[in-house]
């Protein structure tokens, strides 16, 4: 059991890794810079996980039905996971 349990965060960690490196490669960086999920080549799941845990790391932030990488919140984020030994 806790071997899945890692084994499923390992899977979550490269998933979000993933993106992140989409929201990078196509420069959607910044609110000016956002981008649709299909102009990024994100599944539709994407925006149904901005509403529960995705969306509340801070990572990724929604303007007007686009969305951009936040830097700041993804340094928050990795601190976070750091402080707690992930």
């Amino acid at each position: 059991m806790v071997i899945s349990m890692f084994r499923g965060r390992e899977e979550i960690r490269k998933r979000i890794t993933e993106i992140i490196a989409k929201f990078k490669d196509k420069g959607a960086i910044s609110s000016e810079k956002a981008m649709t999920t299909e102009e990024l080549g994100l599944p539709p799941r994407f925006k149904e996980a901005m509403q529960r845990r995705l969306g509340r790391t801070g990572i990724f932030v929604e303007v007007n039905g686009k969305y951009y990488l936040s830097e700041e919140g993804l340094k928050k984020f990795q601190e976070r996971l750091q402080s707690k030994g992930f």
